[in-house]
């Protein structure tokens, strides 16, 4: 499974070879000067099979090298080539995350409270559309992006990962287990979802629509469970859908049985096999392989956040199919 992608169908963008890239470009063929046909080299083989390794999904457009969730970030994170050995490895998908503002325009930023990286204060579902878009973010010179202008940016053949963040303060209980540091597996969180609470959840309608005037491959992904409801239940769309994993390995299983998920995307401390394994906050789950398991309900597994090549290739080795890195150049050391 390591390699096929951010959901099912995703293979083809992260399977994506050099010469496939480069095939309309004239100047790019295998002739010789003399007319002859060149031969491949062993290097050109050997860095084959590092093309496709895993889907690297650039969390926030590489957050740790990039202003996060930024037009520029998005830009800069698809230089380069989807190659591990290549010098700058561009992201074969981007991470970025998603809030509604006041207005009911959808904004790219990952904190409910604008202070916590831009120049302006409060929670970015209580602010105008203006003053949220015209925030900017690390002191960049970049401004918080709508979703329309990042989707904009990224081109068709590159996926995208909108992160579903919760809309209302009042749905914070709707983060998965009905206590969040034990999931009970013989007494699983029952879902509640009164009519009234509907209302908060209105805005992933938006989002949906916006992403039916672009091409790209599409993966929603969320903490919440009330995301994950409204998204089977309410919600008019057809894209796949993520539970983003924390609290519990087993609830990520439930959650698969209980909706229709395409993929679950846990943290690297649940993957088994690895010397980033959490056997403390996952006491009582250590017998359970994530990915075997995963996989063995035919749903690719996407891990975040990546930060070192060694967590890079250890994931990789465990069977991973997606990673969410901060930085990309840590794929490089393994391809030498």
């Amino acid at each position: 499974m390591a390699g096929t992608g951010a959901v099912a169908a995703g293979s083809a963008l992260a399977g994506c070879t050099e010469s496939e890239e480069n095939s309309d470009d004239p100047t790019d063929d295998d002739t010789t000067d003399d007319g002859g046909t060149e031969e491949p080299t062993d290097d050109s083989d050997e860095e084959s099979e590092y093309e496709s390794r895993a889907t690297i999904m650039a969390h926030r457009g590489f957050a740790g090298i990039y202003p996060e969730n930024t037009i520029g970030a998005f830009e800069e994170a698809l230089k380069g080539k989807p190659d591990d050995s290549a010098d700058r490895r561009s992201a074969d998908w981007i991470e970025l995350d998603v809030h509604p503002t006041a207005d009911g325009d959808i904004a790219v930023f990952h904190d409910r409270d604008l202070g916590e990286t831009t120049d302006t204060d409060g929670q970015v579902y209580d602010l105008p559309s203006e003053e949220v878009f015209s925030a900017e973010v690390l002191g960049s010179g970049e401004t918080v992006p709508s979703l329309e202008e990042s989707m904009e940016a990224i081109p068709a053949d590159v996926g995208v990962n909108i992160d579903i963040k919760v809309g209302a303060e009042e749905l914070n209980w709707a983060w998965g287990a009905t206590d969040p540091q034990h999931y009970d597996r013989d007494d699983p969180h029952d879902y509640d979802h009164p009519e009234e609470e509907l209302e908060h959840w209105e805005w992933l309608q938006t989002v949906v629509d916006i992403a039916d005037d672009y091409d790209n491959e599409i993966l929603l992904s969320t903490f919440w469970e009330g995301t994950l409801w409204a998204l089977e239940n309410e919600i008019d769309h057809d894209y796949p859908v993520a539970f983003l994993m924390w609290y519990s390995i087993q609830e990520g299983l439930d959650m698969a049985e209980k909706y229709d998920l395409a993929a679950l995307n846990p943290p690297m401390g649940m993957i088994k096999d690895t010397t980033m394994f959490d056997e403390e906050m996952y006491d009582g789950e250590t017998d359970i392989d994530i990915v075997a398991e995963a996989h063995d309900r035919d749903l690719p597994v996407n891990v975040y956040t990546v930060d070192t090549w060694h967590e890079a290739e250890q994931l990789i080795d465990a069977g991973v199919d997606g990673l969410f890195p901060d930085y990309s150049g840590i794929f490089r050391w393994g391809a030498r």
